[in-house]
């Protein structure tokens, strides 16, 4: 986990909604800060930060010109300066969201600022405004006593298992445009959020390096090694990929290069994908074990056959492959297959 919230505190709350810009919706702007009581504060304080505890991908506020000219960095550094400009700095955030929902498919909402403190960031507590958005109603009954029976009536409202788009900025390394996590579960644009609204970028670091490389060794067992081998192979090179950051504390290209292709010529084309991702400066790093995690997560470790049978691998066994799986053609069948080697059946 990036961020630890374990003695995390809830300052204060701003809640207006916003509209729909390009339908000429209009914003409702509160004139004063809520102050829910303890019980409403836990369920919300759950609602706000629930997401945020599976982050994984770190970021900051960018310009092209430098980050002070990024609206969002401008507002959040206002309220870390003065606490009580909460309420005003929440006004301009509507306001920046408002000018950014300039596209039908943007959906109107309520839109929570909050203020926190003793978030934990690498060994330092630090404040956090956050910024959310509830987008996605639901309906429900509700039950009402008439006379001697209960009567059903049907409302609205926001579901608090699931926030639709969330940003927490923290207030450390100001120069570099804070330290931002941020979550997307409704993307019906993926620009909307991230870019226009937020100005965000990937902290480029040992997590990220990490997740950049085995998301290249993917592509590249697919696009490269599948080509010129078979499924076969590009499981052993994603294994052996895999492997690589597994038992490695630090990455070295030129060693992981030669650990995991098994020619000259695709060590070359390794390198062009390098290249390709914008890596090129990223020769040497600190490998991140948690990214490891979050990456094979979304790595794809099946073979799928045209007759519905999958065979799926462990990608952190690269021995699983070339010891216990053979392919091979029966010229009498006309038909491919693998053979499997195993000792029991396991349930």
């Amino acid at each position: 986990m990036l961020v630890n919230f374990s003695n995390i505190q809830f300052e204060e709350l701003a809640i207006h909604r916003v509209g729909n810009r390009h339908r000429a919706e209009r914003n409702f702007l509160s004139n004063d800060l809520y102050r829910p009581d303890e019980s409403l504060r836990e369920v919300l304080m759950k609602f706000f930060l629930k997401s945020f505890k599976r982050a994984e991908e770190l970021h900051h506020l960018i310009h092209e010109d430098g980050p002070e000219y990024n609206s969002m960095f401008n507002f959040a550094a206002a309220v870390f300066e003065q606490p009580e400009r909460l309420l005003a700095e929440s006004a301009n955030i509507l306001e920046h969201l408002y000018r950014q929902s300039n596209h039908p498919n943007i959906k109107s909402g309520d839109v929570y600022v909050a203020l926190f403190s003793d978030v934990l960031y690498e060994d330092e507590l630090v404040s956090a405004l956050g910024v959310f958005k509830a987008e996605q109603k639901t309906s429900f009954l509700k039950l009402h006593p008439s006379g001697d029976i209960l009567i059903p009536q049907t409302d609205e409202g926001f579901r608090l298992d699931k926030l639709d788009k969330g940003c927490l900025i923290l207030n450390t390394e100001k120069e570099d445009g804070f330290r931002v996590l941020s979550i997307d579960n409704n993307p019906y644009d993926a620009n909307y959020w991230l870019y226009q609204f937020l100005g965000l970028a990937q902290v480029q670091n040992e997590s990220y390096y990490t997740r950049s490389y085995l998301e290249l060794c993917e592509n590249f067992s697919k696009e490269v090694v599948m080509p010129a081998y078979d499924k076969k192979e590009q499981m052993q090179f994603l294994s052996d990929s895999v492997d690589y950051f597994n038992k490695n504390e630090s990455f070295d290209f030129d060693e992981f290069a030669q650990s995991v292709a098994p020619t000259e010529n695709m060590a070359a084309e390794l390198r062009t994908y390098q290249q390709d991702y914008a890596l090129e400066t990223a020769n040497q790093f600190e490998i991140s074990k948690p990214a490891i995690k979050s990456a094979k997560r979304r790595l794809k470790s099946t073979i799928k056959l045209d007759n519905n049978i999958q065979i799926r691998l462990d990608l952190s066994n690269p021995d699983a492959s070339s010891q216990y799986i053979e392919k091979g053609f029966d010229e009498e069948k006309q038909l491919s297959f693998y053979k499997v080697y195993f000792n029991e059946e396991l349930e």
